[in-house]
């Protein structure tokens, strides 16, 4: 019985630590596709006032960390603690204002909100390039966003 008991555990505690690490590793993808998405845009983004631009750039960044997460296969509890810790570093937000940009995503989800389905195929599509042409293509998907809003 012992012997069933700490293989049961032991099996849990390596469950444990690759979900872990896939939490680690979608972080760290998370941020180093934003910062090369943001690094693509205009400069002065981080201190824009336009409620639209501020909406699009979140709603993409939400995109991109809940994409990442549901290809790493970690559920709904695991992605809100991932995107509330990429929006802080991304966005040098405090907790409370990422929080309460998050409390709306659902809203926007279903909606159907466009630069949150543009975070997620980007993303995926960053990671998936063969060459780097395509990698700015898929990092400048923000920098087309913006130009779309600018525009209207």
């Amino acid at each position: 019985m012992a012997v069933c008991v700490l293989f049961v555990t032991g099996k849990r505690k390596v469950m444990q630590k690759t979900q872990e690490e896939n939490v680690e590793a979608v972080k760290k993808m998370s941020l180093q596709f934003l910062a090369e998405a943001i690094g693509q845009c205009p400069s002065g983004l981080e201190n824009s006032t336009n409620r639209d631009i501020v909406f699009a750039v979140i709603g993409f960044q939400y995109g991109a960390v809940q994409s990442a997460a549901y290809v790493a296969g970690l559920d709904d509890e695991f992605f809100a603690g991932i995107a509330e810790e990429v929006l802080c570093r991304i966005n040098g937000m405090k907790r409370e204002t990422v929080i309460q940009f998050l409390d709306m995503m659902p809203v926007l989800i279903r909606k159907e909100y466009p630069p949150i389905g543009i975070g997620g195929r980007a993303i995926i599509g960053f990671y998936n390039s063969v060459n780097d042409n395509e990698k700015l293509t898929a990092a400048g998907s923000l920098r087309e966003i913006l130009r779309q809003i600018d525009e209207s």
